[in-house]
């Protein structure tokens, strides 16, 4: 912990040395080969590479610069949201496809019930001999029509969550407009 403290202090120190935040920097090489990096201009004899000049921004540009920051900002939200009404959209189609399938389904199991109970109790005997079976069918008849029904639910919750994000979206690109 000390030596985390002690470290931050150096930095914060570097950091706020006036040489360094301003100034130039020279980029030079001695008689020996020796790279330099250096805010002091070089000696004669050495051979310079590269003089970087650092300029001190105006308030105007900071100004610029963060406006700029914060429309980028306000972009990237703008197209998050974009995304999440697109992915709504998205699941709000296929809750419905999974809804006509299941009506689907529904309907077959309902018709191929309904075909197999005529046969059972074509006679009041067969209904008789039949009466689970006859009932094990309704009621699976039932359970197909439910699942369809919960399913076309589920696709109307869907439908109106993406319905919900797009008006969202749209008064929020109106309030920045």
């Amino acid at each position: 912990m000390k030596f985390l403290i002690i470290t931050i202090c150096i930095l914060m120190v570097g950091f706020l040395n006036s040489s360094l935040i301003a100034g130039q920097v020279y980029t030079w090489t001695d008689e020996k080969g020796n790279l330099h990096v250096t805010d002091t201009p070089p000696p004669p004899k050495s051979k310079v590479k590269d003089t970087l000049e650092y300029e001190e921004k105006t308030a105007t540009e900071i100004q610029a610069l963060e406006n700029r920051k914060k429309r980028r900002a306000e972009e990237r939200e703008q197209k998050k949201r974009a995304d999440s009404v697109a992915a709504a959209k998205k699941q709000a189609r296929e809750a419905d496809e999974r809804a006509k399938e299941a009506v689907e389904q529904a309907e077959q199991i309902t018709r191929d019930a309904e075909t197999y109970i005529r046969r059972l109790s074509s006679t009041k005997e067969k209904r008789k001999q039949f009466r689970n079976k006859i009932q094990r069918e309704a009621q699976r008849a039932q359970a197909a029509q439910a699942r369809a029904r919960k399913a076309i639910e589920g696709a109307a919750g869907a439908a109106e969550e993406a319905r919900l994000a797009e008006e969202e979206l749209k008064a929020q690109e109106g309030q920045m407009q």
